[in-house]
């Protein structure tokens, strides 16, 4: 009787945490879908082709990637796109069980009017030592507070410095630490765990401060560009 009891409670419980999951979630949706509007954003509860479209980390790992939570629209002139990413990866022990863990990250980009190198600012920390698996160069730019906040990586050391001026480090360093990356046609960043407005829009904060202290010369230079 005492081992019925229990079984009844165990389920009982599983029940009643689907329940909330699921509440919680649906409240998130329609967070998100005001948010939306808001913004004059759209809001797309899955789409999966986003997860295909960047190529750089967290994207190409793992498998049953997953877009859900997608926004889109317009950002200070921009066409933009955040959404919440997932991948999973798989373990097996000694003794043949397989174990799956779900990675989870916000993601938003904006789009850039040309071509540009890869560039890319990480806060320093356990992520230091990925640049040279990643072939880019480590770079010490002249600001020494911004050196102990940022590692810089790219492809290009001359487009690094360019797009880094005193004023724009200046900026990035009264804000949050973010993951920032500018490559190809896309400026972006991403945060672990699933994404809410008001973070959002800081990453998009910064993301335009850093895409607006890009000297015109630098734009002029990249006209044409190719990869």
């Amino acid at each position: 009787m005492g081992t019925f009891f229990f079984f009844v409670l165990a389920v009982m419980s599983l029940a009643g945490f689907t329940w909330l999951g699921i509440v919680k979630a649906k409240q998130r949706r329609e967070l998100l879908v005001q948010f939306a509007a808001s913004q004059g954003w759209t809001w797309t509860e899955r789409d999966d082709s986003w997860a295909a479209r960047f190529v750089d980390r967290p994207f190409g790992q793992g498998d049953n990637r997953k877009a859900r939570n997608v926004l889109q629209g317009i950002c200070r002139g921009r066409p933009m796109v955040a959404f919440d990413y997932s991948y999973e990866t798989h373990s097996t022990d000694s003794k043949g069980n397989r174990t799956t863990s779900t990675h989870r990250f916000s993601f938003c980009a904006l789009e850039l009017p040309f071509w540009v190198p890869r560039t890319e600012l990480v806060p320093e920390g356990p992520f230091g030592r990925i640049g040279t698996a990643l072939g880019m160069k480590d770079l010490e730019l002249e600001s020494e507070d911004f050196n102990r906040r940022y590692r810089v990586r790219t492809d290009n050391p001359k487009f690094a410095y360019d797009v880094l001026p005193p004023r724009t480090m200046e900026g990035l360093l009264t804000r949050p630490a973010l993951r920032i990356r500018l490559s190809g046609t896309d400026a972006v960043s991403w945060d672990d765990g699933r994404h809410d407005p008001a973070a959002l829009l800081a990453r998009l904060d910064a993301l335009t401060a850093v895409i607006d202290g890009i000297p015109e010369f630098v734009w002029s230079d990249l006209k044409g560009t190719t990869p």
